[in-house]
């Protein structure tokens, strides 16, 4: 999964220009209702972020000018990720932001959101289609999917998510079956992942989310 595949377009993101003065930042911001916006050229060139925190304590608690320029006040000028980046660069990299700019060959084409990245995390847990939730685990991880799907052969996944990653002693796997299942399904399923050797954590019924 590329960045270009949930990025926020361009056109439909509000931004502060490197022209503009501290005041006219302000009034763009609060016109926005958003606390922090990317900062560009007359070229569209990315410059950094700027947040409405900071402008009311340069205005405010640093009794500073509403006419001086942006430049002292613009953060992470150096912190973007292109359209090719992957997935869980983007979900280490926005870990501190509001937001990710995102830029090629220096210009802003568009920004990805937290909503965004949470997106994709409901997605590998299945919540968007709704289903049986299920948390699992394994005292023997190696080779533990490879088991669990064959276990599960006849059902269908709508989706799977690891935890744990890396431990050698258990692992965790969260995955979601599809909806529709009595409870006596649901029970005889429980018992034939036990019998596969899987402890049952928990199990949730999600209803599906638009």
């Amino acid at each position: 999964m590329h960045i270009r595949d949930l990025l926020l377009e361009r056109l439909a993101v509000t931004t502060v220009n490197t022209k503009q003065t501290v005041g006219e930042a302000l009034k763009k911001i609060n016109e926005s209702g958003y606390r922090s916006v990317p900062v560009v050229d007359d070229s569209d060139m990315y410059k950094g972020m700027i947040y409405k925190v900071h402008l009311i304590e340069y205005l405010y608690e640093e009794k500073g000018d509403e006419n001086a320029p942006i430049d002292s006040i613009i953060k992470h000028k150096e912190t973007s990720i292109t359209e090719r980046a992957s997935f869980l660069s983007a979900l280490i990299a926005i870990k501190a932001l509001p937001f990710l700019s995102v830029v090629e060959n220096g210009k802003l084409i568009g920004i990805l959101t937290h909503n965004k990245v949470e997106s994709v995390l409901e997605d590998a847990f299945g919540l968007k289609t709704g289903g049986i939730n299920i948390t699992l685990s394994s005292t023997e991880a190696k080779g533990m999917i490879e088991k669990l799907g064959k276990t599960l052969r006849n059902e269908n996944i709508e989706g799977m998510f690891t935890l744990d990653n890396g431990s050698v002693l258990a692992r965790r796997v969260v995955i979601t079956l599809e909806s529709g299942k009595s409870d006596a399904e649901v029970d005889r399923l429980v018992e034939k992942l036990e019998k596969g050797g899987f402890r049952i954590l928990q199990i949730e019924k999600l209803d599906k989310r638009d």
